[in-house]
């Protein structure tokens, strides 16, 4: 350590007197304005390349611009009054416009790892609240929210931000990782372990990678997942959903096995039995829809992951809906959309799996080419639609749709009824994006008792009595 202080102090005149350090220092200081006034070293470094390029491959393109941010940051310092400043906090390294910003980072880096550590994961908007907390320096522009969070977890020690915009601990294991990726994986028909692989790492970059085969099969299960392994599918294998396998995607099927229900003097005996709260609640719940199937009714139908293939069945065959599988239909339209502006359906399928990149911006042309023909067909049904696997809604940030689905309900031009069914416990969200239901009345869980037809249930022995 002490020859390479002696090196770098022999090499300061030099860069202060090579013209492209000097006009890069000039440039890091309208990057470190542009970014609000302070960077963690590894985000200048990011936006050297970003402005300078590099032909060289990682690690050596990163550890090039690393190299050249300590070089202009060494230069600087034999100024009289530096412009900018470097301050090194427990082994985090910050640049900064004045020693306020960098000691601003480092509080919002110490906050950043506490709330990566929670369990579950703080939902963003609760994260945004308490980094806010963190007293910004005076006189200084306050920083936009995505700013604020990318910092937070640069300036961390080990947080990271997840496309959601959470903060989750870096090596999150893959299990855990695996299990928040529900709404990013959940109602696909089939995906090769590859395509987990990417999808869970589009949505955690920084966790550890899934497993191959056949420790995968094991952590999907034990996530929730109700996939089986098809050795010839896809060419190399893949795991296929079961419920695609059970569920008819139509407006109204044969019955199907389901618990005997009452009927005249059995239905005087049933009056008879104890009723508990939960056959109670079953029974509004089924109250609630037929009034909504009547008078029409907007609804965020949440269902245990387990029990949406159940849940589908018993709602398809008790109510005359219209069952739409919103995956499916988007992603049809999709493949008509790209045919028609000769796109590579691979290149397409490709750019899905890495959000936010150049390919998946110029891939979210087709999707907004496509969602107003998805929209025109939902529109045309004359029944109440169920939509099931709505999860790209949430993925292509085509929310809105909902919305406007919505204000069409009960409409004499509009239509009778949108009922979504979302995997969940208690919260109206598809992958991590709330439904827009516009009061309490529009949201309901599904009783375990209702699924499985409990409330309608007699006993053979008291049938026969």
């Amino acid at each position: 350590r002490g020859r390479i202080g002696q090196l770098v102090g022999k090499f300061q005149s030099r860069w202060c007197k090579d013209a492209a350090v000097t006009k890069m220092r000039s440039d890091l200081v309208e990057i470190l304005t542009t970014a609000g006034g302070v960077l963690a070293v590894r985000e200048l470094a990011e936006a050297l390349l970003v402005a300078r390029g590099s032909v060289e491959d990682d690690p050596r393109r990163t550890q090039y611009a690393l190299a050249l941010a300590r070089a202009c940051t060494e230069a600087e310092r034999t100024l009289a009054e530096p412009r900018f400043l470097v301050r090194r906090d427990q082994g985090r390294v910050f640049i900064a416009l004045t020693h306020e910003l960098a000691g601003f980072a480092g509080r919002l880096g110490e906050l950043a790892d506490q709330l990566a550590l929670e369990d579950p994961l703080v939902p963003p908007a609760r994260v945004l609240q308490r980094l806010r907390e963190v007293t910004q320096p005076l006189g200084t522009s306050l920083l936009a929210d995505a700013r604020l969070l990318r910092l937070a977890a640069a300036a961390s020690k080990n947080a990271a931000v997840s496309s959601r915009q959470e903060l989750y601990p870096r090596g999150m294991d893959a299990a855990r990782a695996l299990k928040l990726s529900q709404g990013a994986i959940y109602g696909v028909s089939s995906l090769t372990v590859a395509q987990i692989r990417d999808r869970v790492s589009g949505r955690y970059p920084e966790a550890a990678p899934v497993p191959d085969r056949t420790a995968l099969d094991d952590l999907l299960q034990a996530a929730g997942f109700d996939f089986q392994w098809d050795s010839a599918g896809k060419g190399g294998g893949c795991y296929v959903a079961r419920i695609r396998d059970v569920v008819s995607i139509t407006s109204g099927s044969e019955s199907i096995s389901r618990v005997a229900t009452s009927s005249g003097s059995a239905a005087n005996n049933q009056a008879t039995q104890e009723i508990t709260p939960e056959i109670a609640d079953a029974r509004q719940f089924e109250e609630r829809l037929e009034r909504g199937i009547k008078e029409g009714s907007f609804l965020a139908l949440i269902v245990n992951p387990k029990c949406y293939q159940r849940a589908v069945s018993e709602l398809q065959n008790r109510f005359s809906i219209e069952v739409v599988d919103i995956e499916g239909l988007i992603v049809d339209t999709l493949r008509d959309v790209a045919s028609k502006a000769n796109a590579k359906w691979d290149a397409l399928v490709n750019a899905d799996a890495k959000p936010g990149s150049e390919p998946w911006k110029k891939f979210m042309v087709l999707v907004n080419r496509a969602m107003p023909i998805v929209e025109k067909q939902l529109s045309s049904s004359s029944k109440t639609l169920l939509l099931i696997y709505p999860g790209l809604l949430a993925r292509y940030d085509q929310m809105p749709m909902l919305e406007r689905l919505r204000e069409k309900v009960g409409r004499k031009d509009g239509v009778a009824g949108v009922w979504m069914l979302i995997p969940g416990d208690t919260q109206a969200m598809l992958d991590g994006k709330a439904i827009p239901i516009i009061s309490p009345g529009q949201k309901t869980r599904i009783p375990d008792q209702w699924i499985r037809n409990e409330h309608r249930a007699i006993s053979r022995e008291k049938i026969s009595v």
